[in-house]
């Protein structure tokens, strides 16, 4: 009997704690002002002085489970207990994935090199600078200085009743957004959110020509990206039928449209699927308009 209490005894004191986890956000692609490998030392850089603390390290798009990956950033971006971004080179995505996490106010630590400028919006809060060049001496120096800050920022944020890391600067009228998951089921606003946003964040690539080749999204997105070109069309051109809108001529408009804001061709069968969808989910006041069409 002792040597069964005493079991049950060793097995909670063996049984390990889970870590705190520290999100990542920095640039993940290739860029042509940094070497082909820089975003990859840089993630090894805070990896490595994550370790040194408290704290588990990973990209707020990495996570067991599978699901959506939209879905798996923004839970992340949201749940980490604090979160190191990089926004050197101000990376677009990175950017807008800061925005959410200021936008919760929770415990954030930004980072930059020293070729990248600070924003006016995060300006208010401090940056740890290190060097493009990721030189030892230098690296071992801010591996120091972001340890003791991840430390300090968590500690404090437990410690302060009202810790507000960014949105204080605006007053107290702001408050900080939050998941409820009874408000949102499964995160689903959300992701309809960062899917329409993340069109704008494609169209800024593009332009600033960051995107040099077509790109590949998951099915999610070309439904969606190719749902809201034909409906933004159509809408404005409500003269135009099923027929018509699911002829060739159109079929290539659509495409031509899509390519220049998402850089991405979809094929004649999602256009078609689109456009009938759209069609059969008219409200009953506008269903006339192939019938309007055809007498005239």
């Amino acid at each position: 009997m002792t040597d069964s209490r005493d079991s049950k005894k060793q097995e909670k004191i063996e049984k390990p704690l889970e870590k705190k986890k520290c999100g990542i956000i920095m640039p993940i692609a290739s860029n042509p002002d940094y070497p082909k490998e820089h975003w990859k030392e840089v993630l090894n850089i805070l990896v490595e002085a994550v370790n040194e603390t408290e704290f588990e390290a990973r990209l707020v798009s990495d996570d067991v489970a599978i699901g959506l990956i939209h879905e798996r950033i923004v839970n992340n971006i949201y749940n980490d207990d604090i979160i190191i971004c990089d926004v050197s080179s101000k990376n677009p995505n990175v950017m807008f994935e800061l925005g959410m996490r200021l936008a919760f106010d929770k415990p954030t630590i930004i980072i930059k090199d020293e070729n990248t400028g600070y924003s006016f919006d995060t300006g208010v809060i401090e940056h740890l600078n290190y060097p493009s060049s990721l030189r030892f001496n230098k690296i071992v120096s801010f591996k120091e200085e972001l340890i003791k800050k991840i430390n300090a920022t968590y500690q404090k944020s437990q410690a302060e009743k009202n810790f507000s890391p960014f949105l204080k600067s605006f007053g107290k009228t702001i408050v900080p957004a939050k998941i409820h998951q009874t408000e949102i089921p499964e995160s689903q606003y959300i992701i309809d959110k960062l899917e329409s946003l993340t069109n704008e964040v494609q169209l800024l690539r593009f332009n600033q020509g960051i995107v040099t080749e077509k790109q590949v999204y998951s099915s999610y997105s070309r439904r969606r990206f190719v749902r809201n070109v034909i409906k933004e069309i159509l809408d404005v051109n409500r003269h135009i039928d099923r027929e018509k809108a699911c002829s060739n001529s159109f079929i290539k408009l659509f495409k031509e449209e899509i390519m220049e804001r998402h850089n991405f061709e979809p094929t004649n069968e999602e256009i078609s699927s689109v456009v009938n969808n759209y069609f059969d989910n008219l409200p009953k006041k506008d269903t006339s308009i192939d019938n309007e069409k055809n007498q005239k």
